[in-house]
Parts: structure tokens; C-alpha cells; sequence
């Protein structure tokens, strides 16, 4: 399937925005009331959650885009990954891990080593590492957000097969990808994030069977108001804590964001179209970079004046997403201008 350069310079927009709204998720804080915890899952839960699913759809759709059935394309396609995905991967928890284990070991600093990134710890070196890389205990690696750089990987391994299906039985694909994630599927011996499957699929399947998604354009104010509204009502049931059929309305509206996220794209023009542009390049190394810098945040925010409102829940949790944003667009435009040959390798030549 070939890209046009509208499909391109759209694709190269979305780039920042989708990692934005991932930020949005981990900058989430402890609720004390209705109105913020209404914000925050409305923020958070609906469009973060559309902002991951829309990210599968990408990598499939780029991936595929240009694969065949041959072991050349394939040598081929694992040769770039392992550039733009597993190097990065490997580099992140590695770095992330060695700062843990430094501050453990010193006695000022070692009390500030909690909950998540304490746990990896284990009795041996190679435990340690095992763990912080795969994540078999807690289903995450020690860069815990990671999680879908390292589900991209097995897909891309298992490329092939997403391909016979998307060529032959599409539609029963889409079913048989589908199901787990509707009825939660639960394999025991491993945990799988079944989003990430599908909407890897649904990006394969656009490229392969070359999809003319032109007419979405067309009714663009349609599906975001749509969405918009199918956004209020998840988010009034996760607040209410109402469960009834709240699972599969809440994966119908993540769908129904990854469309309105795409056609919510066409409408931006203009400087802020100008300048989502130039910071396209910066978007991997926001994603990479903005944990731990969010947590770090939160204990400063928590420490010099803990939310008790939520008014001051509200205004802390977009301070925090905005700070770690603007903290690491700043480091990442340094390491970018000074060092472009270390920056490319840390963000898989994205940059």
C-alpha cells in the first residue's frame, strides 16, 4: 500500500498528540471527589486509552504496508526492528535499572526506591535483569510503560502469521482477535494485553486489503461528536462505578476514538499544525523519557502541598502532564542538537 503525502503528513502530526495522551494515563492521581475523578477518567481513560489502541494500528499499518510472504522481506523487516524497537527497548529498562540499583545502594537515596521498581529486585543479578526486561512477574517490564514496545516485538516475530489472516479470512480474523479482548480473556500462564493483537490487526489489515479510509474525512464532525458523546457516558459509568455491559461499551468507544483521533487530525491546520510537525521527531523520546519523570512529579506535588480538593487534583494532574512534557521535549531538543548519533539510537532513528 502506498502512503500519500497527505497520509504521511497527517500520520507525522499524530506523532506527538498520541504520546501526549499516553502522559495523560500515567499522570493520573488518586481521586478525592466526583468532579476529578470524572476529569481524569474522561481525560485519561477515553482518549488515552484510544491514543494506545490508535498506536497499534500504526505500527501494524506501517509494518505491513510493504511486507510480503518472502524470508528476504522478513529478514528484512526484523533487521529494521531490532534497530527502531528492541535496541531502544533494551537501552530504556537497562538505563532505568541500573539508576534503581544505584540509588538503592546508596543510604540517602535508598528509601526513595519504591512499590514498583523495588519489586524487580531479586537475590541474583540475572533474576534482576530477566525480570526488569520481561516482566514475567508483574506482567511489565521495570520501564513498566515499555509494556507495548515489548508486545510490538512478539508481534512483529509473529508478522507472518497476521498476514495469512489478514489475506485470506480477514473478517474471521477480526473476529477471532476480537473475542479475547470483549471477554477478557484470561490464559493463567501469561498475561496478555489482548488490545494490542487487535488493533495491530486492524493496521495490518488496512495496508494488506488496502482500505480507502477517504470517506471517514466526510463525516468527520460527525464521528468526533459521536465519539465525544459515547466518551461522556463511559466515563459517567467508570465514575458512577456502574459494571453493567460497561466493558464492551468501553472497548466500542476506544474503537470509536481511534476513528476520531484520525479525523480529528484533517481539522488541525495552521501554527499548531507548523509546530506538531517540528516536534514530531521528539515524540518516541517523550514517550521513552516521560516516566520516571511523571512520578517524580507526583511525589514533589504530593510532598510540597498533597491535593485535599479536587479543584487542586484537577490543576495538579494537567501541571504534571504538562511539566513532564515540556521536561522532556526540552532534554530531548538538547540530546537531539548535541548528540544526534546517541539520540537516534535511544529513539530507534525516529528522530
Amino acid at each position: 500500500m502506498q502512503i500519500t503525502p497527505e497520509i504521511s503528513c497527517r500520520i507525522k502530526l499524530l506523532r506527538l498528540p498520541l504520546i501526549v495522551g499516553i502522559v495523560t494515563i500515567h499522570s493520573s492521581l488518586v481521586p478525592v471527589g466526583y468532579p476529578d475523578k470524572f476529569f481524569q477518567t474522561f481525560i485519561a481513560g477515553t482518549w488515552g486509552g484510544s491514543c494506545v489502541a490508535f498506536l497499534f494500528i500504526l505500527s501494524g499499518f506501517l509494518f505491513f504496508r510493504n511486507f510480503n510472504l518472502s524470508l528476504n522481506s522478513y529478514l528484512e523487516k526484523l533487521k529494521s526492528r531490532f534497530w527502531t524497537l528492541l535496541v531502544p527497548y533494551l537501552f530504556w529498562n537497562l538505563a532505568l535499572l541500573a539508576l534503581v540499583l544505584i540509588l538503592l545502594n546508596v543510604p540517602a537515596t535508598s528509601s526513595i526506591i519504591q512499590g514498583h521498581y523495588k519489586k524487580y529486585i531479586a537475590d541474583n543479578i540475572v533474576a534482576t535483569v530477566t525480570d526488569s526486561l520481561i516482566g514475567y512477574k508483574s506482567g511489565y517490564p521495570i520501564a513498566f510503560h515499555f509494556w507495548y514496545v515489548r508486545d510490538l516485538i512478539a508481534m512483529v516475530i509473529l508478522s507472518p502469521i497476521f498476514l495469512l489472516i489478514a489475506r485470506y479470512i480477514p473478517y474471521l480474523g477480526l473476529a477471532l482477535f476480537a473475542a479475547p479482548w470483549l471477554l477478557r480473556l484470561e490464559l493463567g500462564f501469561i498475561s496478555i494485553q489482548w488490545l494490542g493483537p487487535l488493533f495491530f490487526y486492524l493496521g495490518c489489515w488496512i495496508a494488506v486489503q488496502n482500505l480507502d479510509l477517504s470517506w471517514l474525512d466526510r463525516h468527520k464532525k460527525l464521528i468526533i461528536g459521536i465519539y465525544l458523546g459515547m466518551a461522556i457516558v463511559l466515563t459517567a459509568m467508570q465514575t458512577a462505578g456502574i459494571e453493567t455491559f460497561r466493558h464492551p461499551f468501553e472497548c466500542c468507544t476506544r474503537f470509536a476514538g481511534t476513528i476520531a483521533i484520525w479525523c480529528a487530525a484533517d481539522l488541525v491546520g495552521g501554527k499548531l499544525q507548523k509546530i506538531l510537525l517540528n516536534l514530531s521527531g521528539l515524540a518516541f523520546f517523550v514517550y521513552a523519557a516521560h516516566e520516571p519523570t511523571v512520578t517524580v512529579f507526583k511525589e514533589i506535588f504530593d510532598r510540597i502541598s498533597p491535593p485535599d480538593d479536587s479543584l487542586t487534583v484537577m490543576v495538579s494532574y494537567v501541571l504534571i502532564g504538562t511539566l513532564a512534557t515540556s521536561i522532556t521535549l526540552g532534554a530531548g531538543t538538547l540530546l537531539q542538537r548535541y548528540t544526534p548519533k546517541f539520540f537516534q539510537i535511544i529513539t530507534g532513528a525516529r528522530g
